[in-house]
């Protein structure tokens, strides 16, 4: 079953883009003429180092950017999202609806590692009490530094 977004926003004015938010991840639609060139990118908020907003000025939309860890210049345009002064106040919604999530997420890894961590220390005292056999430790300790 595919995840569902708990929410959608839709820059008409800008770049005619739709932007949906899942709990691991945002979805950026750029919509292409007539509906035909849809340019769709998937990024996984802990890709996200980022999020910067360039204000509308005059003559030229605003700009939401997602700064991601290896996002080359060619393909940056693609982690952009254009909008109009009047979509201003949804593109700050969505800057900070994607930090929050970025937050999140860092804490997320903060919990598992010390998790982790507490998991590999009882394993190796019950190795060391020969509990466990050295081939059981290894297999135990493979398992937890995957997860």
């Amino acid at each position: 079953m595919a995840e569902l977004a708990f929410k959608e926003y839709i820059f008409t004015k800008g770049s005619k883009t739709t932007v949906y938010l899942y709990q691991s991840s945002i979805e950026i639609i750029h919509h292409g003429f007539l509906g035909k060139f849809n340019k769709v990118k998937l990024i996984p908020f802990k890709n996200i180092s980022n999020v910067i907003v360039k204000n509308p000025r005059v003559t030229s939309n605003g700009k939401l950017v997602l700064d991601c860890e290896n996002t080359d210049k060619k393909n940056k345009h693609e982690n952009t999202i254009e909008f109009s002064r009047n979509e201003k106040e949804l593109a700050l919604e969505l800057q900070q609806t994607i930090e929050n999530k970025i937050e999140e997420i860092k804490g997320q890894r903060v919990d598992s590692a010390i998790d982790n961590f507490d998991k590999l220390k009882k394993l190796k005292e019950l190795a060391d009490l020969e509990i466990l056999s050295e081939e059981e430790y290894l297999e135990q300790k493979e398992r937890i530094l995957e997860s």
